[in-house]
């Protein structure tokens, strides 16, 4: 019985526990989890979970939340879902570690404006996620975007998703960014950082051939039918088709699952209204 008790899975245990002891919203949103009515079928992934509870600040998750959050009025309970949602993708392993570098350019195809370079870069249709890069000695290279949908894909789905959605956006920043001649000037410090060790005539940012787009949903969604992915009713019958077969070219579009169900999120959600 001792030596069960110091076995590697009871020390593991006896961590968890500690490191829920820690925060109280994560000992809270945990229990919320298990106790969570989920969808039928679905098994829930425990191990995968709590990785992803590890990358969390709990510290700073609420006020995150709250700094992010749409507010109040029609809607704002689905779009504080698909925030917390697009969150918990974040801190997810799975999906690699944003970089500092990742991050500013994502807030700069987000709000241009805050940059003052809403008018060279104009407004596009940009990822939730991250831009999905790799840092070389002679440039960065972008190999695609991510993006985060909880609820089924619409319309607005498909316009982000095919060549004039996000693929036009990230066209449009690269072609900035490269042309600007003092990052740091505009508050880019990760950009300028990045250029100080190129040439002066080597772009920083060129878009790989390979450019794809990583679609995350929910972990109960069956990935392997785009048709069950899709809200069938916002399309004909041939618009339909054209976002099936969209969805099943893996060379624009990969899909995932996130390590929550649609119900696991929504349970969470309403613990942090």
């Amino acid at each position: 019985m001792i030596e069960r008790l110091s076995s590697v899975p009871a020390r593991e245990a006896l961590k968890a526990g500690k490191e829920l002891l820690v925060s109280p919203l994560r000992q809270q949103l945990w229990e919320t989890l298990i106790q969570a009515t989920v969808e039928k079928a679905y098994v829930p992934d425990r191990d995968r979970q709590r990785l992803v509870f590890d990358q969390i600040n709990w510290e700073t998750f609420r006020e995150e939340v709250a700094a992010e959050s749409p507010g109040k009025g029609e809607g704002a309970g689905k779009r504080l879902r698909g925030k917390i949602f697009e969150m918990l993708i974040q801190a997810d392993p799975a999906f690699g570690e944003r970089s500092a570098l990742e991050k500013e350019l994502l807030a700069l195809a987000h709000n241009p404006d805050a940059f003052h370079l809403g008018k060279e870069l104009g407004y596009h249709r940009n990822p939730d996620m991250a831009f999905l890069i790799v840092q070389k000695e002679d440039g960065v290279v972008i190999e695609g975007v991510g993006e985060s949908k909880l609820g089924l894909l619409n319309e607005r789905s498909f316009k982000q998703l095919s060549e004039a959605g996000f693929a036009r956006g990230v066209k449009a920043l690269v072609e900035v960014v490269n042309t600007l001649p003092n990052p740091a000037s505009y508050g880019l410090v990760e950009v300028a950082r990045a250029r100080e060790t190129l040439a002066a005539n080597k772009p920083l940012l060129t878009i790989s051939p390979e450019f794809t787009q990583l679609l995350v949903v929910p972990a109960n969604r069956n990935i392997e039918w785009s048709s069950s992915l899709v809200n069938r009713r916002e399309f004909t019958m041939e618009g339909r088709q054209k976002f099936y077969d969209l969805l099943a070219d893996a060379r624009h579009v990969r899909t995932a699952r996130a390590a929550f169900s649609t119900a696991e999120v929504v349970a969470m959600t309403k613990v942090l209204l």
